[in-house]
Formats: C-alpha cells, structure tokens, sequence
C-alpha cells in the first residue's frame, strides 16, 4: 500500500514537472514573437550601431561607460580627498 501511494505521488510530480516545462516553453515562445512583432527585440543592435561597438554586451558597456563618466569623475574626485576627522561633542551626564 505504502508502495503504491509513493510510485502515484511521484507519477503526480512528475506530470506537474512535465506540465510547468511545457507551459512555461508556451508562454516563452508567445513572448518572443510579440517582443518581435513589437519591434523590441533589436535593442542591444540598435544600440551597438549607435555607440559603434559590436556585441550586446560591448554595447551595454560602453553606453554604460558614457552615460555614467561623469558620475565617476565625481566619486574619483570626493574619494581623492582626505577624509575630515568626525566631530565629536563632549555631552554632560545628568546626575538625579
């Protein structure tokens, strides 16, 4: 009895496996066209031809890079100097 309840818990789990990875494939695939339909598949080309870079990542990176120098200029620059010592205030306890 205990044998028969394992092999048909396992033969559930096994089907709901079998059910999620082929859904998921479904919606996956339906995602692609519409993302293709909608024009949205060729950002990281778009923005490769824009930078002059090839590869998505190298275009990620670059795009990155130019957006963000003048973030970094600024960290280097804060970074660059000497850090002040804290401010430290003397307080009186106050006895009862």
């Amino acid at each position: 009895m205990i044998i028969i309840r394992a092999a048909f818990s396992l033969a559930v789990l096994a089907l709901a496996g079998v059910l999620i990875v082929t859904l998921s494939g479904h919606l996956w695939g339906r995602y692609q066209e519409e993302t293709a339909a909608l024009g949205f598949g060729g950002v990281s080309e778009r923005l490769a031809s824009q930078v002059g870079v090839a590869g998505p990542v190298s275009a990620f990176w670059a795009f990155a890079e130019a957006e963000l120098a003048p973030v970094l200029r600024y960290v280097q620059q804060v970074e660059a100097q000497p850090a002040s010592p804290p401010l430290v205030r003397e307080a009186a306890a106050i006895e009862e």
